[in-house]
């Protein structure tokens, strides 16, 4: 099959196939610009930043994205702003919002859990994964307002209580479980502790003890029992690993 495609391929000096991984080349280029990301390629911080905000402004994008909103509005009937209740769709725009995790963090607990899988991935994969996941609701959303999206946006501990959220999105932490890092457990277990009383019947109460230990077993690379004990946020209080959230 290489060969096949090397016989048309007519840039042999700048398309290559060394791998099953495709590579632009270019003598004038410092490094190769291949189609599948990696987990080495992805080491770079700022390289796995970029690629994770393409992903995030492709799919907001899509025509695909577009028709998730129009189903959430016309067919569930969420057509209101779930803080100000009295604005509705024939009122003002309403915007819609990832609760419990933003777009982003999404973004990167799928595509870490692909990456220490599968081992590849790339923007197209990630994309039809997220249309895939919202279309399942597997993530949590809701409708705000443009002010009210604004400030929850800009507010990393506000978050829509549980009967405001549409979307099993403890679904989508189990599917992807070998994505979690500290900084998603940590977020989804302030979000337990604080709505534990108002959660669905379907969500586990022992949920977030095995976020934790899912995040400390994709740090480490080992069973959670070889790891010791998570440090939790008490631990911290002096310019604490969590005080982003």
């Amino acid at each position: 099959m290489n060969e096949l495609v090397q016989q048309f391929n007519q840039y042999p000096n700048i398309i290559q196939y060394p791998t099953k991984n495709p590579c632009l080349r270019s003598p004038y280029a410092a490094f190769d610009l291949q189609f599948y990301q990696t987990r080495d390629s992805l080491m770079d911080v700022d390289t796995f930043r970029s690629f994770l905000k393409n992903a995030e402004q492709r799919f907001r994008a899509c025509k695909e994205y577009k028709s998730y909103k129009s189903y959430l509005i016309e067919d569930i009937g969420i057509d209101r702003c779930q803080i100000m209740g009295n604005v509705t769709v024939d009122d003002a725009d309403i915007e819609l919002h990832h609760n419990v995790l933003g777009l982003f963090e999404i973004c990167l607990l799928i595509s870490s859990h692909i990456v220490n899988t599968i081992g590849i991935i790339t923007t197209f994969d990630l994309i039809q994964l997220l249309i895939q996941e919202h279309y399942e609701n597997r993530v949590g959303v809701t409708f705000l307002s443009k002010t009210a999206h604004q400030i929850f946006t800009n507010d990393p501990n506000a978050y829509i209580p549980p009967e405001m959220t549409f979307g099993r999105w403890w679904e989508l932490l189990s599917r992807y479980r070998y994505g979690i890092t500290y900084d998603i457990a940590s977020k989804v277990v302030k979000y337990l502790q604080k709505y534990q009383d108002q959660l669905p019947s379907s969500v586990d109460i022992h949920l977030q003890d095995e976020i934790m230990q899912w995040s400390q077993y994709n740090e480490y690379g080992m069973p959670p029992s070889e790891c010791g004990e998570i440090p939790y946020e008490n631990e911290f209080n002096d310019g604490g690993y969590f005080d982003e959230y």
